[in-house]
């Protein structure tokens, strides 16, 4: 009888351990700028945090914008050209908007620089 309640003990210890690990695993995602694009435009990810690595292969500033509704995530992400920034950001489910939210040599957005963000 000891055996198998040790057995329950070392079973429970792990699970619990495994759930913690998932739960504080998060997630990635890469984004590409160029002059004017946004790399990939479309994303699919799941609601918690998210590691964004941004990489500037363009000759201006840029940065990404998330908008989800009225909701707009200002993240602090400003990208040189040449540089590559890391960000995180916790989301929830929903679509959001990306975009540039720089405005050096006239509007990114009006430019072209946007794309979807669906969390789910």
């Amino acid at each position: 009888m000891e055996k198998s309640i040790l057995f329950a003990l070392v079973a429970s210890l792990l699970v619990s351990s495994l759930s913690v690990a998932i739960a504080q695993e998060g997630q990635k995602a890469t984004i590409v700028f160029t002059d004017y694009k946004i790399e990939p435009s479309e994303l699919i990810l799941r609601p918690g945090k998210v590691e964004f690595t941004l990489i500037n292969k363009g000759t201006v500033r840029h940065n990404l914008r998330l908008k989800l509704g009225d909701k707009d995530l200002k993240l602090n992400n400003q990208t040189k050209a040449g540089e590559t920034v890391k960000t995180e950001v916790d989301l929830v489910a929903g679509e959001y908007d990306m975009s540039c939210a720089s405005t050096e040599g006239g509007s990114h957005r009006e430019k072209g620089m946007v794309g979807k963000l669906k969390v789910k």
